[in-house]
């Protein structure tokens, strides 16, 4: 099963579900994201088995912890970021129980894994570079709209006062601005 891109509010209303102990949404994150995981988790590391547990052990700890588990706005990112520290945490255990006999194979998955981390944060400084340039190409009205709704968290309301524009406004710049930074992201990702 494919995971279903998931809007803001349906990521925070899913987890807000499992979180409160619905088993449906549990089950539901877990048919969404478990192919998922295991793909990033191989990615990582070469033992697959010690993947496909890791992943296991994730999903069984999100339900024993739910209700200690933080508020999540984007669930895929939040499982993949936990999988890649409990990996880490479970590799590194593994190396200082290792052998030297063990040594060639431990080196390899170090070096893959430092590879990917060295991909993923190229990748990620990429688009921090291509989100600056995109933000700085927004008109100072809609960019100040956005600012003060999600820096400042004022409704738009309130941001119609500070403005001195009427709430319609507020509402359209904020649409424009987050189209805008959408179209354009996504155009020269996808």
């Amino acid at each position: 099963m494919a995971a279903k891109k998931l809007t803001t509010h349906e990521n925070i209303a899913l987890w807000q579900n499992f979180k409160a102990g619905d088993q449906c949404a549990f089950r539901w994150i877990y048919m969404s994201f478990h192919a998922v995981l295991l793909r990033y988790g191989n990615k990582i590391a070469i033992d697959e088995e010690l993947v496909s547990d890791t992943v296991q052990d994730l999903f069984v700890n999100l339900w024993t912890r739910r209700q200690y588990l933080a508020d999540v706005d984007n669930i895929e990112p939040y499982l993949k970021t936990s999988l890649r520290h409990e990996l880490v945490r479970k590799i590194t255990e593994m190396r200082s129980q290792t052998s030297f006999d063990d040594a060639p194979e431990l080196l390899h998955e170090f070096e893959k894994s430092a590879f990917y981390f060295q991909h993923e944060s190229d990748e990620r400084e990429v688009a921090l570079q291509r989100l600056e340039d995109t933000i700085a190409k927004l008109s100072p009205r809609i960019l100040e709209s956005l600012k003060m709704r999600y820096f400042d968290k004022m409704g738009n309301q309130e941001i119609a006062r500070c403005m001195g524009i009427n709430y319609q406004s507020v509402n359209n710049n904020i649409h424009r601005g987050i189209e805008m930074l959408r179209n354009k992201l996504y155009k020269q990702t996808g």
